[in-house]
Formats: C-alpha cells, sequence, structure tokens
C-alpha cells in the first residue's frame, strides 16, 4: 500500500510549475485585475491599425492588406502573441489546479513524461470551462499518480465544449452498481418470455433519455469519443432472491427482481469515461430518478 502524506498537494504543484513555468506562482489572477489575451490581441491590433493610417496620411483597409511590417515581421508577431496565449493557458491551468490540490497526496512523484505531455495539451485550451476539467486532472494525478492515463489526455485535448457538456449530462445519469467501477445509464428492461409467455413474445419497456437532456446525437458523440462503449448493454438475468444495490449520486437504491427472466438495459461508460467522471461537477435529477423507479417498478420491487 503507498504511503499518503498530508499536505503536500500545493507544494507538489508549486514545484512541477516551477520545472515548466520557471517561477513561482500562488494564485490565479481575478478576471477583474487581469486583461484576457484576446483583449490585448485586439488592443494591439487596433493600435498598430491606427498607427499605420496616421503614418500613411489615408485609412488602412482590413480587408485589402496591411501596410507597414513587412510579411515576415507580421508573421514573427503572430508567432510571438500565439506563445503568449499559450503560456497564458498554461499558466491559468496550473493556477486553478492550486483550488483542486488534495490535502493528501501519494509518496509516489508524478511522472514526469506524463507531466510533459499535459502541459504540451493544454497550452491551446482557452475555454474556461475546460480549463477547470483540466486542473482537475492535475490535481488528481498530484494526489494519487496514475489516475489519468495519456489516453485520457489525448481524447479529452480533442473534445469541444459542446462534448464536455453531453458528458456532464450523462454523467448527472448515471447510477453505479455496488463494487463495480464503471457507471451505467439505465434506460430500459427485458423481460425474457417464460413457457407460458412464448407465444406473446419479449415484454420490454424503454425510456427516453432525451427528456432528461442527454439527446441520441449526444449519446452518439460520447460513443464516438469512446466514452461510452458501442452498444446498447443488458445485464446477466436477475435472481428474484437476491438483492441489487444500485448508487445514484447520493441516492442509494436497494431492489430485487419480482420474476425471473429479467434482464436490465444500460449505456456503459468505457475504462476513459469513468476516469473522466470523477471530475465533473454533475448533480443528480430526480425527475430520472422517479422516472427510472416506474420504468422498473413492474419487474423489480424497491425497499424503502
Amino acid at each position: 500500500m503507498q504511503k499518503i502524506s498530508a499536505g503536500r498537494g500545493h507544494q507538489r504543484l508549486l514545484q512541477l510549475a516551477r520545472s515548466q513555468l520557471g517561477q513561482e506562482f500562488a494564485t490565479k489572477s481575478s478576471a477583474a485585475d487581469t486583461e484576457t489575451v484576446s483583449q490585448v490581441q485586439a488592443g494591439d491590433f487596433n493600435q498598430r491599425h491606427q498607427s499605420l493610417s496616421q503614418r500613411s496620411g489615408a485609412p488602412v483597409s482590413i480587408e485589402t492588406g496591411f501596410k507597414g511590417p513587412t510579411l515576415s515581421q507580421r508573421a514573427e508577431r503572430r508567432e510571438r502573441m500565439n506563445k503568449e496565449r499559450q503560456q497564458s493557458n498554461l499558466e491559468k491551468i496550473m493556477a486553478l489546479a492550486l483550488d483542486f490540490c488534495p490535502d493528501y497526496v501519494a509518496e509516489m512523484e508524478v511522472d514526469p513524461d506524463w507531466f510533459q505531455q499535459y502541459c504540451d495539451l493544454v497550452l491551446n485550451i482557452s475555454n474556461q470551462t475546460m480549463q477547470q476539467l483540466w486542473a482537475k486532472i492535475l490535481a488528481g494525478e498530484i494526489g494519487q499518480p496514475g489516475s489519468f492515463s495519456l489516453k485520457t489526455l489525448f481524447l479529452l485535448q480533442r473534445m469541444s465544449y459542446k462534448e464536455a457538456l453531453a458528458l456532464q449530462k450523462a454523467a448527472s445519469l448515471t447510477c453505479r452498481v455496488r463494487l463495480q467501477d464503471s457507471g451505467h445509464i439505465y434506460f430500459g428492461y427485458v423481460r425474457k418470455p417464460s413457457i407460458w409467455q412464448v407465444l406473446t413474445g419479449r415484454s420490454r419497456a424503454v425510456l427516453n433519455l432525451s427528456q432528461f437532456g442527454l439527446t441520441y446525437p449526444q449519446i452518439l458523440s460520447l460513443i464516438d469519443l469512446n466514452l461510452l462503449h458501442q452498444i446498447e448493454i443488458e445485464s446477466g438475468e436477475l435472481i428474484p432472491a437476491q438483492p441489487l444495490q444500485l448508487q445514484y449520486h447520493q441516492h442509494q437504491l436497494t431492489c430485487k427482481a419480482r420474476h425471473s427472466g429479467v434482464v436490465l438495459q444500460y449505456y456503459k461508460f468505457t475504462p476513459v469515461g469513468a476516469e473522466l467522471l470523477p471530475l465533473l461537477n454533475s448533480q443528480a435529477n430526480p425527475a430520472y430518478l422517479q422516472a427510472v423507479k416506474q420504468l422498473f417498478n413492474p419487474v423489480l420491487d424497491f425497499e424503502g
């Protein structure tokens, strides 16, 4: 078992930041006392445009081209501004990670190769919501190195803000079966036919997840990102006398199958999706919980 140290999360992050940034920092800057990179760029551009107009004696049309600096000089300026924006993104994310650093961290240090890859991947992350998600990953890795694979980082780097919102919606509908790590999104059941039901076939019921904010196109996008498995999963047949314990956020549900041959249907998160779930500030959806109970009521007996 790994040893755990208290109060070292911030210290470890500052050490990592120093290795990349070459300087110390303590807290993230507030929006009120710092200009965004886009504002600085816009102001610099407008000032340059005004200066060119004054020197030429006539307005310089942005649409028809630039006067003054050469093509090479403009390229160098653009490259410099891009590097400044990337540096700003990296520093903001590391500063945000201070807020999420755990009080207790494992004795094992963060893999330097992992950290280098992490820093390279966050350079172009400018969206504030995505920056917070990346900051939580860094804090989680500092607390327990090995928590997030490079595969997860590469996937997250190509995830859009819209796709991150879809993952957030999926997380709000996620249940866990006791002793299982991966999350499940339950949406239906099948009752396999008994000898008396051969003529009527399998009975089933399905819940429309879009009424709870998770649309089918969003599900497809999460499947395409390898966050959900490509096929709908069916549980094994539930044993009527055996309790099934489900954890839906803060709600604990215990139920038993009313009949034999009951199979639950759900979407299952992949290992990569399971790594990201703990980072999302998802809340339980009471309407979904009630709908699931009503959906399963013909085949499951809920206790309490």
